[in-house]
């Protein structure tokens, strides 16, 4: 059975972001992902897919992602990042090592996040 996504609105370093959430179990940050891979995920974890506001460099990403984190009270979560976004999630998992399990790009394998 697919996983049916809802949407909803956080405030996010004063922007309001939209993003995509379904499933339970640890959470997944999906950055740039597709919907196939954000069904897939859903599968066996809670996903939540932000919608990105374009024209953010590095810090910008960093300093929004930590207010979506916050915002949702995202504690501890894995990130799975496109290639266009995942040197930008890498150091916001550097900033912030302890709510952050972990970086996979897109295609690479996550099961060992949370063995």
């Amino acid at each position: 059975m697919a996983e049916r996504f809802s949407t909803a609105v956080v405030v996010a370093d004063g922007l309001q972001t939209r993003y995509l959430r379904c499933g339970a179990g640890h959470t997944v940050v999906l950055l740039g992902g597709d919907s196939r891979l954000a069904t897939e995920l859903a599968a066996c974890c809670r996903v939540i897919v932000p919608e990105i506001p374009p024209g953010l460099d590095t810090d910008g990403f960093v300093l929004w992602l930590r207010s979506v984190f916050d915002g949702l009270g995202i504690t501890e979560a894995a990130i799975v990042a496109s290639a266009e976004f995942a040197d930008a999630a890498r150091a916001f998992a550097a900033e912030e090592p302890e709510r952050v399990k972990g970086v996979v790009g897109v295609g690479e394998a996550i099961e060992h996040l949370f063995g």
